[in-house]
């Protein structure tokens, strides 16, 4: 078995952002029973830290974390109608988003295969001067800055199979091209973003691919995205690190949103990114947890990619053989991109 470094923390049950609110502590209190009752050889729990200021500010503005510190002076923020923070908000985003970095840090430094960061609150909406979708600090973007300037990586890829679009994430690395973000996600859904339209600018261009599918698509076409666009264009990527933004909310039980994919689907997904990885960096990837709120879905789904990580990527993949019905928007994408990579 791979050894794997799980990264989390009871700290992260502190951040409180209503009663009735869907990313709610009893997220990771379920992800943290997972990890403790699993016997999975090679496994590592380890401790996250908080990330320093310096860190933070590699994808926020000044302005905005000082606002988000100001956080942890009153009982309750309001950032918009989504978004709330209590006393204890402030610490645990930073916890959050340091958790990523730990794992990242285990990896580069050979201590695990792979990590998976089981974190709260998730990141991948957040802005660079603005808190939203429950996201406060972008844990998984703040991670891949990190990457480059402090370990002088050149390439850095994100996937993103969150249900819903990393608008955040997209947007800190829309002008550049040593991130190439790829993204799976319901359209139109919220945050609205994703279109096929939005394939970056400038430097950046061709380095933001986005796969908008409709509802009630499920493994079948998530598999064949994989298999002739996102997986062909890392390929010639060739990425020196591999970043996950894992959400769970695209599972077929998740309240939040309509798409149909099961615990075998993660799995699927998980091995075809562990099997780039294996290719083009030694196998250095970090998962990070993102969205999910079916606690059922979440911790079935959430077992399921951590025993996958586990494996050795000489694993057999099967070729995604259905799936027909998205081949209009992987055919259009290709055609946005098509002058950027080769996908004949």
């Amino acid at each position: 078995m791979l050894k794997t470094a799980v990264i989390t923390d009871r700290d992260y049950l502190k951040h409180f952002a209503g009663r009735s609110h869907p990313e709610r502590p009893e997220r990771l209190q379920a992800m943290i029973e997972m990890v403790n009752a699993s016997s999975r050889p090679g496994l590592q729990v380890r401790a996250p830290r908080e990330a320093t200021i310096e860190e933070i500010e590699l994808c926020h503005v000044h302005e905005y974390l000082k606002l988000v510190q100001q956080t942890a002076t009153v009982d309750r923020f309001d950032f918009d109608p989504d978004t709330h923070a209590s006393r204890e908000s402030y610490h645990t985003a930073l916890l959050a988003a340091g958790g990523v970095i730990t794992a990242v840090e285990a990896v580069m430094d050979g201590a695990a295969d792979n990590a998976f960061a089981i974190v709260r609150p998730p990141g991948h909406h957040a802005l660079p001067n603005r808190a939203m979708g429950f996201c406060l600090f972008n844990n998984v973007a703040i991670a891949a800055a990190w990457l480059i300037k402090h370990r002088g990586l050149k390439r850095v890829m994100i996937v993103d199979w969150d249900v819903h679009h990393g608008n955040g994430t997209q947007e800190m690395f829309y002008k550049s091209a040593a991130v190439l973000y790829a993204s799976t996600h319901q359209y139109p859904h919220y945050p609205g973003t994703g279109s096929l339209r939005e394939i970056g600018a400038g430097e950046g261009e061709g380095y933001t691919i986005n796969a908008p599918m409709p509802a009630d698509f499920g493994d079948d076409e998530y598999l064949r995205v994989f298999d002739d666009f996102i997986l062909p264009i890392g390929r010639q990527f060739k990425p020196e690190f591999i970043l996950v933004s894992s959400g769970f909310d695209c599972h077929w039980r998740d309240p939040l949103a309509q798409m149909r994919v099961t615990e075998e689907g993660f799995v699927a997904m998980t091995r075809r990114v562990k099997r780039l990885a294996a290719e083009c960096c030694e196998g250095k990837m970090v998962a990070a947890l993102e969205g999910g709120y079916d606690l059922e879905a979440l911790v079935n789904s959430g077992h399921a990619v951590l025993e996958e990580l586990g494996r050795f990527a000489d694993e057999p993949i099967h070729s995604a053989q259905q799936g027909t019905a998205v081949m209009p928007i992987i055919e259009r994408a290709a055609r946005n991109v098509g002058r950027f990579w080769n996908l004949a």
